[in-house]
């Protein structure tokens, strides 16, 4: 890899969006509003945390859903704040995370 390439990747942020599985819909036509043309999305995962059990059964209804992106970090910046506010619009249970993770290689 060139100089030029290396330093292109540290420029570059990962970012892992945790959202209520009822919530991706509004996640996608953000990342589509921002022009991010590559994503994978988990639409339906189960687990735990601050917004109680997701585990999609009647004692924990409710599933989550996960999307990964590798973005420009001023892309990133930009996708960030959109997500920022759709949090301030989620209820409690939902919750919506993004983790901006600082991508060091790609191929």
């Amino acid at each position: 890899m060139n100089a030029a390439a290396a330093g292109k990747e540290s420029d570059m942020k990962m970012l892992v969006i945790f959202c209520a599985g009822a919530r991706l819909e509004e996640v996608r036509r953000l990342i589509d509003a921002h022009e991010v043309h590559g994503y994978t999305e988990i639409p339906e995962v189960l687990g735990s945390g601050a917004t109680g059990k997701h585990r999609g059964t009647r004692a924990w209804p409710g599933t989550s859903a996960v999307v990964l992106t590798a973005v420009a970090a001023s892309k990133a910046d930009e996708l960030m704040a959109a997500l920022e506010s759709l949090a301030r619009s989620c209820s409690a249970e939902e919750g919506l995370r993004v983790l901006a993770l600082p991508v060091e290689r790609m191929i």
